[in-house]
């Protein structure tokens, strides 16, 4: 392998993954062509949840603008956007990009913008380019997606739109009267009047199908009959008398569903009555059919014991799936545990399997403050393609003083636009 294939080599591994390190051997290798790579980046969002991550298109317009094969990267930027139809991330972050482009004074990759906006959409996001729109052209851009929408229901009719994107620029302009200008610019404007009455027509639908609210009688018929599990709203908002109520009613409970719809709920707070009885459901055999082994589990993080430790320890050493207990480190951590840790990822290759470490690793290294997390963390750091738990990863190797050279240099051009600031408190 030659030096030039090594460094492109390093470059595209930094790119996908989203760190700064692209950009710095970007700038110390100039007569290097790297054009391809960052045409691979903007045609395709290399994170790990693009729906999720922090858009990353000034990212790779920053490496864009550092190439001297500007107009090859700029035309298949332009090309990428009109011909994406299949999924609606890369889309996103192509619409992204070329506002970037427009803002510059790109009249041409401002035309694709508009020509792209709603026309062969992908299946359920119609909506995609709709903010690129509002955030380069303001009240005037509202209006030209008003219009789209009205030409796309009007060849489309079943299609239901609502008025978030109303709501969202209304609320991002407080002192336009957003409402009343749409509804006088529809009396003589036929696609916007399709456009509103169709809100209208969804609006009245969705207040018609909506749910009714459920009457629990206590806190154990709430947990036992909410479908599938306890509300995201409530698993987060429970009391500690309604937290040992649950538990109580577990110890006692014998029908395995019921007992998963219980156990459910120490994935979110800490069991109060004895560990043993979820160490002891953590160890039972997994049949398939519910959830039970792994729910609890995942609910020994929160509980520390030398039994439980061990129970860890054991099964991180002999389990194909080490990934699934690491968790349990967060409250039963101890010195020396970075080189377990470390080890795991060294060896560790899938990409979801990478993401589920670096989720449990920054609960434990947020629980237990150690310069020990640098191995682990920098491990991850160098495998993972999530900007999310890169930021987290990164604050904690500051947090705890050991960031190295290396990371310091290139979080001022990460992905995540977050990541680039933190360095800039850091002393």
């Amino acid at each position: 392998m030659t030096k030039t294939t090594d460094i492109k080599k390093k470059f595209l591994n930094s790119l996908k993954r989203g760190t700064g390190e692209a950009c710095l051997i970007a700038k110390e290798n100039p007569g290097i062509d790297f054009s391809a790579y960052v045409i691979k980046g903007a045609l395709r969002n290399y994170a790990y949840d693009g729906q999720a991550e922090s858009s990353r298109a000034q990212y790779i317009f920053d490496l864009y603008s550092l190439s001297d094969k500007k107009e090859k990267i700029r035309k298949a930027i332009l090309k990428g956007l009109a011909n994406e139809l299949d999924d609606t991330w890369r889309l996103t972050h192509l619409f992204d990009l070329a506002k970037l482009f427009a803002r510059q004074g790109d009249q041409e990759m401002r035309n694709a913008i508009y020509d792209r906006f709603c026309n062969n959409p992908i299946e359920g996001s119609e909506w995609v380019g709709y903010s690129e729109i509002l955030e380069l052209d303001g009240l005037q851009g509202l209006i030209y997606i008003a219009e789209k929408f009205g030409k796309f229901i009007e060849q489309n009719p079943e299609d239901l739109q609502d008025d978030w994107i109303i709501k969202y620029f209304q609320k991002e302009n407080p002192d336009l009267k957003v409402a009343e200008t749409l509804e006088s610019l529809a009396k003589e404007n036929k696609y916007i009047r399709i456009y509103l009455e169709n809100i209208e027509h969804t609006n009245a639908i969705q207040e018609e199908s909506k749910p009714t609210s459920e009457n629990y009688k206590d806190i154990i018929d709430e947990v036992l009959n909410s479908k599938p599990y306890l509300s995201f709203k409530r698993r987060h908002n429970l009391t500690e008398s309604e937290i040992t109520t649950i538990a109580q009613r577990l110890v006692k409970e014998k029908d395995q569903k019921s007992q998963e719809k219980l156990l459910f709920v120490f994935m979110y707070y800490k069991f109060p009555l004895d560990p043993d009885f979820i160490l002891t459901l953590a160890k039972g055999k997994n049949d398939y059919k519910t959830r039970i082994t792994e729910f609890a589990i995942s609910s020994l993080k929160f509980l520390k014991s030398d039994k439980i430790r061990q129970f860890a320890l054991y099964k991180i050493a002999q389990s194909t799936k080490a990934y699934q207990f690491v968790e349990i480190l967060t409250s039963n951590y101890k010195t020396g545990d970075y080189k377990i840790l470390t080890d795991i990822v060294q060896k560790t290759k899938n990409e979801d399997t990478i993401e589920n470490l670096a989720r449990s690793y920054v609960d434990i290294f947020e629980a237990n403050k150690t310069k020990e997390c640098k191995a682990p963390l920098e491990a991850l750091y160098n495998k993972m393609n999530c900007g999310i738990h890169r930021n987290n990863i990164v604050k904690i190797l500051l947090e705890n003083k050991v960031i190295s050279d290396k990371i310091k240099n290139e979080i001022i051009f990460d992905s995540n636009i977050e990541t680039r600031e933190m360095i800039k408190n850091y002393r």
